[in-house]
């Protein structure tokens, strides 16, 4: 082996979160883990829950309000689907009394969309009336 390139290895000190600790030699001078095998499930025989932060039921929860936003801009309407997805990620992230501001955003959203909806439809029925009277007129100059 060349000198002088590798690194220095001293005693380390590996503490999990159950309290055990283990001493080996390793580059780093300290090591914090999760588990280990004093108390890994597969070696106890026990179940245990590692993901106490709900991270997976976060990104889930992410997943769902992304799905709706893009079924949503396919739809004129936003369905139930949207509105429980959009309530179950703020449940997950919030207290109750901010779900419900969120089911409330939601639904001032599909109100407002409703609203450009009705009011595009109005004014094309206007554009309409107007065309009809040119077009008799139009009609009556040829015969």
């Amino acid at each position: 082996m060349k000198t002088g390139i590798h690194p220095k290895t001293q005693k380390t000190t590996a503490t999990c979160s159950c309290g055990a600790t283990f001493v080996f030699t390793s580059t780093a001078l300290e090591i914090k883990t999760e588990v280990c095998s004093a108390c890994h499930p597969f070696y106890t025989g026990k179940q245990k829950l590692v993901d106490t932060a709900g991270k997976v039921d976060k990104f889930r929860a992410r997943m769902k309000t992304a799905e709706a936003a893009q079924t949503s801009k396919k739809k004129t309407k936003i369905s139930e689907s949207v509105r429980s997805a959009a309530a179950a990620s703020s449940v997950a992230r919030v207290s109750a009394v901010d779900s419900a501001k969120a089911v409330k955003k939601v639904k001032s959203a599909v109100t407002k969309r409703e609203l450009a909806k009705a009011k595009l439809e109005e004014n094309l029925k206007a554009q309409k009336e107007v065309e009809k009277p040119a077009e008799e007129a139009a009609g009556k100059k040829e015969e």
